[in-house]
This record gives C-alpha cells, structure tokens and sequence, in this order.
C-alpha cells in the first residue's frame, strides 16, 4: 500500500497564533513529466500507444485553458471540476469597478464529491496512510548497518 511521506516542521512565526505549534508538511519525492505520466498510463493497460496519449492530454489542456477563459466550467468525469475565479480590488462604486481591478485569475479544481470516487478532504483522508521521514531515514541507517 503506498504511503504519503511527512516531514514534521515547527511554526515558528511568533506573530502567529501557532507560534511553536508543531505540523506536518507532505513530502513529494519526484515531480512527473507529462512523459513519465503518459508512460504511467500505458502500463495500466492502455490500448493506445505513447503518440495518441500524450496528443490526447495536450489537447485536453489546450481546451481546457480555452474553455475555462470563456467562462466555461471542465468537469472531467470522477475527477472534478476546472474553473476560473477572479481576485479583484475593491471599488467605492459599481460604475468605478473596471478590468483594472482584476488583479489576478486563478486556475481553480473542485474534486468530485460523489462517494463513487470521491476526492474530497475526507474521503482522500480515510484512505491516506502515513510515514514520517524520520523513520524511513532510521529504517535505511539499519538496514545499511546490517548489510556492511
């Protein structure tokens, strides 16, 4: 079963409220290029070749980006939904408010939350199990130690 890896971290913000607090932050051991996903869906039983999966997923983001700039929600299937939402300055008046107060656009995902697949919070929480670090760290000095 895989593990998500933690790295325990203490805030140590002294203006925060959670000043000294202790909390853990996932630890990604790769980043996946489009490549090595393509070839990680290949291997899953795939009947289409290299060429037609990766031409699929950059069309796919293509119209995806397309779609979502003309006010357009993606929702893909189990997975969830894409959407664009705005961050904006303020203004004293509608008739003052211009495209000059919006500041940035976010690429947003809402998952699914329909328990055939669910992806939300909760849902990914119950079936997450974890490892800290620091024990995979001890686990490899042993096993090192033990092999010399």
């Amino acid at each position: 079963m895989a593990k998500l890896i933690t790295k325990k971290y203490q805030n140590n913000n002294s203006k925060s409220i959670a000043f000294e607090k202790w909390y853990a932050r996932i630890v990604h051991t790769e980043t996946l290029t489009t490549e090595q996903f393509v070839d990680h869906i290949r291997k899953h039983g795939s009947p289409f070749d290299r060429a037609t999966i990766s031409g699929v997923l950059m069309t796919a983001c293509d119209c995806l980006v397309e779609l979502v700039l003309d006010s357009k929600k993606v929702r893909l299937g189990d997975l969830g939904t894409f959407y664009i939402s705005p961050e904006t300055t303020g203004s004293e008046s509608e008739e003052g408010f211009t495209d000059d107060n919006v500041k940035r656009l976010h690429l947003r995902f809402w998952p699914n939350q329909k328990s055939s697949y669910a992806l939300d919070s909760k849902t990914l929480r119950k079936s997450a199990s974890f490892v800290d670090i620091n024990n995979l760290t001890q686990a490899k000095k042993t096993e090192t130690s033990e092999t010399e």
